[in-house]
């Protein structure tokens, strides 16, 4: 596993690999295939290593998986003193149409041509994955998008979207500021056990506790909560032409408990659309299963990959 900060777009970007690096050229015999995972919210690539290490076992050995960060969402090490776009760049650099545009430079400059791309993507990922479904140089460079837990529609009419404007918006300065108190007091190594313990109460594994830290900069919890606003003001009904138009590129797994996604949003979505390859979870998962369940999400979506990829 490679990870490394690259600027795409404008802003510097946390990419972490499994398999082939980015900028590596595929060996002459090697797999013609990329999967590259693009998350939910918060978008910091640690949270999903245990995601793509199992995904890729279950591939071919020369088929990379790559894991691209939302823009803003790690920010590099202060020893590099590489300097961030600023907030006053947010609608070109940090909002939800620059993280599209974000990933579209991405599989433009790193993606092979002739290989054939996989997306896999998370939550708000599965709403960024149908928008680059719509742009003509990227959409004939993919094979299949793998929708996990996909927020693709009324976010802010869920459970968890309800919670989050009538509360968590309205205290995001308070937030921000405890965030901006705790990585500016405490050490390191305090930062560390407390997130340890208070995990023990909340579900966050010790695996986490660095991933949990990137994202309680105060910068980067800014920009988590800011795009999670433009998220509820603009995901509403979902893109039911882009979906009717893709079907036979789609694989959606809902959640049976998902505050983000009722159960009624994947029965409206396949009767809307009968064809589509859409699952609805018997296992327990969670929405945020790269905390408990990334190993066994991750042996799904291999498998299903090399299914796709021998038809």
């Amino acid at each position: 596993m490679r990870r490394s900060m690259i600027n795409c777009n404008q802003v510097q970007t946390e990419v972490i690999s499994e398999g082939r690096w980015i900028e590596e050229d595929p060996l002459p015999h090697s797999s013609k295939q990329v999967v590259l995972v693009i998350p939910g919210n918060p978008g910091i690539p640690r949270f999903y290593e245990g995601f793509i290490k199992a995904l890729n076992s279950r591939l071919t050995e020369d088929t990379p998986v790559w894991v691209i960060g939302h823009a803003g969402h790690v920010q590099p090490p202060e020893n590099l003193e590489i300097a961030m776009p600023g907030d006053d760049k947010w609608a070109e650099c940090y909002s939800l149409t620059a993280q599209i545009q974000h990933k579209v430079e991405f599989i433009k400059k790193y993606v092979p041509e002739d290989a054939q791309l996989h997306l896999v993507a998370h939550s708000i990922g599965a709403w960024f994955v149908l928008n680059l479904l719509k742009n003509h140089d990227i959409n004939g460079r993919i094979r299949r998008c793998y929708l996990l837990f996909p927020t693709v529609e009324y976010m802010a009419k869920s459970r968890n979207g309800m919670f989050f404007c009538n509360c968590v918006s309205r205290i995001a300065s308070v937030l921000v500021f405890l965030s901006w108190i705790f990585t500016a007091i405490f050490p390191l190594s305090l930062q560390s056990l407390l997130i340890r313990t208070f995990g023990l109460f909340y579900g966050i594994p010790v695996r986490c506790v660095k991933a949990v830290q990137e994202m309680l900069n105060p910068k980067v919890l800014r920009r988590v909560i800011s795009l999670a606003k433009e998220e509820m003001k603009y995901v509403k009904e979902a893109d039911h032409e882009t979906i009717s138009k893709y079907t036979d590129k789609l694989w959606f797994y809902y959640g049976a408990n998902d505050g983000w996604t009722p159960v009624k949003y994947y029965t409206n979505m396949i009767s809307k659309h009968p064809d589509l390859n859409a699952q609805l979870c018997q296992r327990g998962f969670q929405h945020s299963f790269v905390l408990k369940d990334d190993v066994d999400m991750g042996h799904i979506v291999g498998d299903l990959i090399n299914e796709d990829s021998r038809h």
